[in-house]
């Protein structure tokens, strides 16, 4: 079993016990395009999943950005209320986890429209901790 590279082109060879392949890779921003005897796959890669993610974490979605609990614990802070204009880098929450305090920041200017939890809270992760919306 191997796998070969034709030259320095985007074409393999496969070779599977006694049969024999042809593979094609193309590269792409975020994933690789296969051609497997034929058919073709799309490959999400690792890179191309945080690259994704931190677009999204970037972004407003339908008017709003989400700060997520990127870890499960408990809220020791919450520095905003809604009606508050914040700037990226802002710290909106603290939660405490395994003993150390996280200071979670915006990563949006705007203003807030909603806080979901108060102090003494327990969040889980990926759970909406503040809501941002754009703005005017």
């Amino acid at each position: 079993m191997g796998l070969h590279q034709l030259g320095n082109s985007p074409r393999y060879v496969l070779m599977l016990d006694d049969r024999v392949i042809e593979v094609l890779v193309q590269e792409e921003a975020q994933s690789f395009n296969v051609q497997i005897g034929g058919r073709g796959y799309e490959v999400e890669t690792a890179r191309g999943r945080a690259r994704r993610r931190e677009q999204e974490a970037d972004s407003f979605i339908d008017g709003k950005w989400a700060l997520r609990a990127p870890l499960t614990g408990v809220v020791v802070e919450a520095r905003v209320a809604a009606g508050d204009v914040v700037e990226r880098g802002d710290v909106l929450m603290v939660v405490e986890a395994m003993k150390m305090l996280n200071e979670l920041r915006a990563r949006v200017p705007g203003v807030v429209s909603t806080v979901n939890f108060g102090e003494r809270d327990r969040v889980e992760i990926g759970t909406v901790l503040v809501e941002i919306g754009e703005t005017a």
